[in-house]
């Protein structure tokens, strides 16, 4: 680099390459269809393991064709869900029902010993898991277990190998161990594949979307962030759908899964991030590529001063004299471990509320892929609100209103008597003010770390995020002791999480920290603003 020219960063050309150009339109279309995919990943168990409609089987009544009306005294009555119960029969005068008549049964239940299922090849049919709810509810929390498992280690290969090869890796991962799954014939083995696939696949999400904010500075950061979050919701609106008109399990695995192996493939011919390359020391790679995307964008190169582009990475005051590596710097930081727990924690309310609020909004009413889709559509607005009001109002102001939203509708939802005329508004409204706060947490905690450590400290809260998604499948279960015990659950995190973010700094406008120092330096600029004031 020429010592006499002003060293200039890395943001300032990017803004000079333009954030829409078609370098970067084309990389976005590229990093887009593994997001698409990742929320057919990270929610498809919702659909697959989803509840399926059985009742006991009663030998001796079944062979009576056309003619259902034997269970009205064959089977008791939930007045509860108003239809026959699931779990239990009539007890039989003797061993075997010989006309299926009522004076064939007496006034006492017994649990059923076989079960009869609805229609269709259903996940919970092949595998007889009828009354075994918790078995079907596990494997929501075993997918996200692997989730939980998969984050740091993708942190750790994004930030040393690259994010290109974090991406290349997850999705070649998911469509190995997600087409493996479709063959399963045992309930264990699925379980297996399913911690497999999530475990070496679920950092597609992250990689992607760290690898496209990396592409733009930072006054697109936001848009790009809502692109992704958008497509996401996309893909869970295409996930019910698909879920609705596919009847068998392994077919709808197969159409999920199979696309993963083409992210796998064409990932490996596209540029790595410039900004990582900068981070460790490959300047002369960045340069390359950064003038590759100049001419793509019909822009002389020279207009760029890439010769005087700045790595503040190789500033000698910003390398380790130790030579160890820079998660121990990171940790040695008070400011910066103080802010992982606090982000960590966010994350894991934001994941528990809003996968818990999904997964819920399943039983809201009587067409579960209608209810799913609705609950996820209000998603939509919030993608588009979070683009205004996180420059306009800056991220903590955003988050404290949301999070303290979120809690209110989800305790008025707990404790106000059910109706159709205000419990599904008050409910989407909490998911929507979820939904808001998730996209600006993802946004916020990728502005606060350095670029050399990002995506490992992202991936350590997001792997305390999964905290939150490994007890969401369970929520449901609470409703056995009481209707209003998870969305109470929900209202307290979120209370919690609106004071913490209060000990926060604000990053609206500033540029992406590179260094652990610069990192520390947006909380010493929030003292000083205070003091002054």
């Amino acid at each position: 680099m020429d010592e006499s020219k002003k060293p200039i960063n890395l943001d300032s050309v990017l803004e000079s390459l333009g954030p829409y150009g078609r370098y970067n339109l084309l990389n976005f279309v590229l990093l887009l269809f593994p997001v698409l995919l990742s929320s057919f990943y990270e929610c498809g168990f919702i659909f697959e393991a989803q509840e399926q409609t059985y009742r006991c089987k009663v030998n001796g009544c079944e062979e009576r064709f056309n003619d259902t009306s034997w269970l009205d005294y064959a089977i008791p009555n939930n007045t509860k869900l108003n239809r026959h119960d699931m779990c239990s029969r009539y007890a039989t005068i003797n061993d075997t029902v010989q006309q299926c008549t009522p004076d064939e049964f007496i006034n006492k239940t017994v649990p059923c010993d076989s079960f009869v299922y609805e229609e269709g090849r259903s996940f919970v049919k092949e595998f007889d898991l009828g009354c075994q709810e918790w078995k079907r509810a596990l494997v929501g929390t075993v997918h996200n277990s692997g989730m939980f498992a998969a984050m740091l280690v993708t942190g750790a290969i994004s930030d040393r190998f690259g994010r290109k090869v974090a991406v290349g890796m997850a999705s070649l991962a998911s469509f190995i161990f997600g087409i493996g799954r479709a063959f399963t014939n045992n309930y264990l083995a699925y379980l297996a594949m399913h911690f497999l696939e999530a475990g070496f696949g679920g950092g597609l999400y992250p990689s992607a979307y760290v690898l496209a904010v990396e592409l733009v500075g930072l006054k697109q950061r936001v848009i790009v962030s809502a692109m992704c979050n958008m497509t996401f919701v996309v893909g869970e609106i295409l996930l019910a759908l698909l879920a609705w008109f596919v009847d068998s399990w392994r077919n709808y695995i197969f159409i999920l899964y199979s696309p993963a192996i083409l992210v796998a493939i064409y990932v490996w011919f596209m540029n790595e991030s410039a900004r990582w390359l900068l981070s460790k020391g490959r300047r002369e790679e960045a340069v390359k590529i950064l003038k590759s995307a100049a001419k793509i964008n019909n822009l002389d190169p020279r207009k760029l001063e890439l010769d005087a582009l700045g790595d503040p990475l190789l500033d000698p005051k910003n390398q380790t004299v130790d030579k160890k590596s820079q998660f121990s710097k990171a940790i040695r930081s008070t400011i910066i471990w103080k802010r992982l727990i606090i982000c960590s924690f966010l994350w894991m309310t934001c994941s528990l509320v809003y996968y818990g609020l999904s997964i819920n909004a399943m039983s809201l009413s009587a067409n579960k892929y209608i209810t799913f889709m609705l609950v996820v559509v209000v998603e939509i607005p919030a993608y588009v609100i979070v683009v205004v009001v996180l420059d306009k109002y800056g991220r903590k102001k955003t988050l404290v209103v949301n999070y303290v939203l979120c809690a209110v509708t989800n305790l008025l939802f707990a404790f106000l008597p059910k109706s159709d005329w205000w419990s599904i508004p008050i409910y989407l409204v909490g998911k929507w003010s979820v939904t808001l706060a998730y996209s600006s947490v993802y946004i916020y905690v990728s502005e606060v770390f350095p670029t050399n450590m990002r995506q490992t400290l992202i991936s350590f809260c997001s792997t305390a995020g999964r905290i939150g998604s490994l007890v969401a499948p369970m929520t449901p279960l609470l409703n056995q002791y009481h209707s209003s015990m998870p969305t109470v659950i929900f209202g307290g995190m979120c209370l919690i999480s609106s004071m913490l973010v209060l000990m926060l700094p604000e990053t609206r406008n500033m540029r992406l920290p590179d260094t652990i120092e610069e990192a520390e330096e947006l909380s010493r600029m929030k003292t000083r603003s205070v003091v002054s004031s």
